[in-house]
């Protein structure tokens, strides 16, 4: 086996899990299990993981005059 083959048995792996890189598991994609599944909602719940972008507009801006009138 040369060092070119084993590069090759790495890319047709597989996905691995993003939390503990074990392979996925189809009923719980892209994770490995539900327990990494619930890790990773974890994460995102306690604002470890950000979505870059602009700052978000204010969630209920003031209405505009008159928007209640007929």
């Amino acid at each position: 086996m040369s060092a070119g083959d084993d590069g090759e048995r790495r890319q047709k792996a597989g996905p691995r899990c993003p939390i503990c890189r074990k392979p996925t598991v189809k009923a719980h994609r892209p994770f490995c299990s539900q327990r990494c599944a619930e890790l990773d909602l974890g994460r995102w719940l306690k604002g470890a993981y950000a979505v870059p972008g602009e700052p978000a507009e204010e969630a209920y801006p003031e209405p505009p005059t008159g928007w209640d009138k007929d």
